[in-house]
């Protein structure tokens, strides 16, 4: 099992998922933060599309490294996203029809 620290090696590539606040607080910040996920899941299916392997993970050095990521006010880590190159198989996916998860009215 590999330890926390050591899986940033083992990327090609590690980006800090920072959220900015708006300073006048014109949307609530679960709003923020959802937008944040939407931009890394733009992210995810990108790397998707070129089979690079990606993954976004919060490890408790993340949200406590205000200070390694110099981070100012209104600003904090929401975790951490790798990618790179991998060789495993591709995994097809197991998706429900929409009609058996929402219900429209």
């Amino acid at each position: 099992m590999l330890k926390a620290g050591e899986n940033p090696l083992l990327a090609g590539a590690v980006i800090a998922i920072i959220m900015r606040r708006d300073p006048e607080a014109r949307v609530p910040e679960w709003e923020e933060i959802a937008s944040v996920a939407m931009a890394v899941q733009n992210m995810w299916l990108s790397c998707s599309a070129i089979n690079l392997g990606c993954y976004w993970s919060t490890p408790k050095a993340a949200l406590e490294g205000n200070a390694f990521f110099n981070l100012g006010e209104g600003e904090r880590c929401l975790g951490l996203f790798y990618m790179g190159w991998h060789e495993m198989p591709e995994i097809a996916g197991k998706r429900e029809p929409v009609s058996e998860k929402v219900i429209w009215r």
